[in-house]
């Protein structure tokens, strides 16, 4: 939710303006960030808004550009599926992301081994044991979110006159059962004559293509020239520019031993030395 400050300065730069254009290169993000960033656009853009695509909006990206009215994308440009990934790993250092559609996935495949192949369940109750029951639910409601998400949005504005496609859209851009995998390449010609989107393809020959990729590319240059101070993300208008900073914060933790090193013996402390009194003088 770092993004919404400096996204609300962002769209107080062009305040009064009715129609909107959001240029977005994104590998996604959190999908409850991006619906408040997408109701911060329809509230100050209340006669049309539309998204710019110039090379990928994926993931989170690609949940706030179906809340527009339009999707402008360049000739390389991709959208992708919203189904929702979950990060295996301790915070604030995660490690990999799995789809929520595995884990579900995976149980419904033990339960098919055992009732349709005649499978002896107790073989697989060290695999059952590492399937816990509130993550199976956690993928289920998270897939379930971003069913919803799609769904509302597309049934709002952009497939408002196709309320059955935008229902169909939303089921398969979520569940990971069309696009098995989460960095699947949408392009122009599937989400204009598959998923039915309002898409429109930017001539590359254009004098706004050319316009388009200048400052798609001078932005690229300027976040990475940043990079070593810690930008992560650019956010820039006509007359304001902001970048997002990060700390890499580093953890010390014991140096692990390598395989079948024996354990150091510590040392050991001398026994503590009890201190004679001093020797009492003869009274006179």
């Amino acid at each position: 939710m770092h993004d919404v400050h400096a996204f609300e300065d962002l769209l107080r730069s062009v305040a009064g303006a009715k129609k909107g254009y959001l240029m977005i290169n994104s590998p996604g993000g959190d999908a409850n960030a991006a619906e408040k960033l997408l109701t911060m656009c329809r509230q100050r853009f209340t006669e049309a808004f539309s998204v710019i695509v110039p090379d990928y909006a994926k993931s989170a990206a690609t949940m706030l550009a179906l809340g527009s009215d339009k999707i402008l994308m360049g000739y390389l440009a991709e959208l992708g599926p919203i189904d929702p990934q979950l990060r295996r790993g301790p915070l604030p250092i995660p490690g990999e992301t799995i789809p929520a559609r595995s884990f579900i996935d995976g149980l419904e495949l033990i339960r098919k081994k055992v009732r349709d192949e005649g499978d002896p369940v107790q073989m697989y109750y060290p695999m059952m044991a590492q399937i816990r029951p509130e993550i199976v639910a956690r993928c289920e409601s998270a897939i379930e979110g971003s069913r919803k998400f799609a769904e509302k949005w597309l049934k709002k504005y952009m497939l408002s006159d196709n309320p059955k496609q935008a229902k169909l859209v939303a089921k398969w851009l979520s569940t990971g059962e069309k696009y098995k995998s989460h960095g699947k390449m949408i392009d122009f010609e599937e989400a204009k004559n598959v998923l039915k989107l309002n898409v429109e393809k930017i001539d590359p020959i254009s004098s706004l293509w050319t316009d388009i990729w200048e400052l798609y590319c001078r932005s690229v240059h300027f976040l990475q020239a940043g990079q070593r101070a810690g930008a992560a993300k650019l956010f820039e208008s006509e007359s304001v520019s902001f970048t997002l900073s990060i700390q890499p914060i580093m953890f010390r933790g014991p140096r692990p031993s390598p395989p079948g090193a024996q354990p150091r013996p510590l040392p050991k402390r001398p026994p503590p030395t009890r201190q004679q009194p001093p020797p009492q003088q003869p009274r006179p």
